[in-house]
């Protein structure tokens, strides 16, 4: 191998100096390449190649991003501290809410304050982020819907957070900037009783949908547990199913993972009519195991059946989810706890349950005042 210039190795150093950090050419392959000494966590001396860049001054750029990410310096380039962000991210979260935050940053966040050091970032330049995100369209053309792009912001503030609590930044700029894109427009949009039987009345008895919807609205699991079902997970003996799995597609392959959260592993009661439903929908396939899934139709044929029958039924068209939404809302009219409710849908605490469905409850107002009444009378 010829090399066309050579420097010694620099002693092991984390400092920004170019003068420390030389780079190398390679005659053979036309290519820049960086090679240097550093010091693990565990203060272990290692060595460090990198080859394959056109220029020299990518190859010192690259070095110069290995050492300010190793050091934690909180001087760092945005895009540097982005790829510790979503690292660690990636162990402690679910791969699709990962690759969701990964999208984010790539689509709105990256292209904006790639090349800045992150504690050069201000509270006036987010806001005029904030400015820019507002006229920002989407795929279809529209402009992004305001639930986005706090969805977008509470990521980007995350990142702050992140590098404030171990990274050395001093302040979290989004919190100081404050939110100029809108408040998230919280409506909760569901079938009443009525509705939901307009909706199934559409449907043949004998098809798979059929029993496919009616489990939907009368357990509340989430689609991609609706999915994950098979018949292992089924009890129609003593009418219990057994919920302790997610179904998902990413990157064009099927993922069985966990389900939400911890307390999303339960077991969701159900009536007898469903259970004898569920028997019959299982006769349909030749031989099943236990490891058969119940339910084996793709997300995107639920959402078009849904569409389809809604027109035909009359009835306001709702997403997937809020079927989940519409058993949670039958619950509340039939009485029951939110305690009782929380625990069906697999909420992780029952405040969510409650700041999710807090309207729908009857105002017991009138009730409690006669009940006092009662008391002090007595």
């Amino acid at each position: 191998m010829n090399i066309l210039s050579f420097t010694p190795m620099p002693p092991i150093s984390t400092e920004r100096n170019d003068k420390f950090m030389p780079a190398y050419y390679n005659e053979e392959s036309k290519k820049w390449y960086c090679k240097f000494y550093y010091k693990d966590w565990q203060g272990n001396r290692k060595q460090k190649k990198k080859s394959g860049f056109e220029r020299k001054k990518d190859a010192l750029e690259w070095e110069r991003s290995f050492l300010d990410k190793l050091s934690g310096s909180p001087d760092m380039a945005f895009s540097d501290m982005v790829e510790l962000y979503l690292e660690d991210k990636k162990k402690h979260v679910k791969l699709k809410t990962y690759l969701n935050h990964k999208d984010l940053f790539r689509l709105w966040i990256l292209p904006y304050f790639k090349d800045k050091a992150i504690n050069d970032i201000t509270a006036i330049d987010i806001r005029q982020w904030e400015a820019t995100l507002k006229e920002s369209t989407g795929k279809k053309g529209t402009l992004l819907s305001s639930s986005y792009m706090n969805n977008i912001l509470a990521k980007f503030s995350g990142l702050f957070n992140f590098a404030v609590r171990f990274y050395g930044l001093p302040s979290n700029p989004c919190k100081l900037a404050g939110n100029l894109v809108g408040k998230m427009q919280k409506s909760l949009n569901f079938w009443t009783k009525e509705e939901f039987d307009r909706f199934i009345s559409t449907f043949d008895k004998s098809d798979p949908f059929y029993a496919a919807f009616l489990t939907l609205y009368y357990t509340g699991m989430r689609i991609g547990e609706l999915q994950a079902l098979t018949l292992a997970d089924l009890d129609l003996e003593n009418g219990i199913i057994h919920i302790n799995k997610t179904y998902a597609i990413i990157s064009g392959q099927e993922i069985i993972t966990t389900p939400k959260t911890t307390k999303s592993v339960r077991e969701i009661y159900i009536p007898a009519f469903l259970c004898k439903l569920l028997k019959k929908h299982i006769k349909r396939y030749y031989k099943p195991q236990p490891d058969t899934r119940v339910f084996q139709m793709a997300k995107e044929t639920y959402r078009n059946r849904l569409v389809n029958h809604s027109e035909k039924a009359g009835v306001k068209r709702i997403r997937l989810h809020d079927i989940r939404h519409s058993h949670a809302s039958l619950l509340i009219d039939l009485n029951f706890s939110v305690l009782m409710i929380s625990e069906r849908l697999g909420h992780e605490d029952p405040s969510i349950t409650l700041k999710t469905y807090a309207h729908l409850f009857p105002t017991k107002q009138n009730e409690l005042v006669e009940r006092l009444d009662e008391i002090f009378n007595k």
